[in-house]
């Protein structure tokens, strides 16, 4: 069982497949500013197609073959200000990164005023 298990590579350890990169910014301005700034970020520097799009989240998939998703959650904060949180989510069988340089893009592009 363990040969099929290895021939199969299910054998890995999953605590790997829980690493995503992952950047939080508090910006000025209410969410809804934030929300078109990042789908127009996403598509036209990114080139994600956005697949998720609801008005405290947007979601985004990046190439084919490995892909990845980045997800982009929005929260209110004190007033005007916005919390926005980026996140990376790569399949299973991908290799595991602690980095992404789609949120460090996106996260650079975003914190520009």
């Amino acid at each position: 069982m363990s040969f099929l298990l290895r021939w199969l590579g299910l054998d890995a350890p999953l605590r790997d497949a829980r690493l995503r990169p992952y950047r939080r910014l508090d910006c000025d301005g209410e969410v809804a500013k934030h929300l078109d700034r990042t789908r127009r970020a996403m598509s036209e520097i990114l080139g994600a197609r956005i697949t998720r799009d609801e008005s405290d989240l947007l979601e985004g998939s990046i190439g084919l073959v490995d892909g990845e998703r980045i997800v982009v959650r929005f929260e209110t904060i004190d007033g005007p200000r916005t919390r926005i949180s980026i996140e990376s989510v790569r399949p299973l069988g991908a290799s595991p990164r602690t980095t992404s340089p789609y949120v460090e893009r996106l996260a650079a592009e975003l914190a520009k005023t």
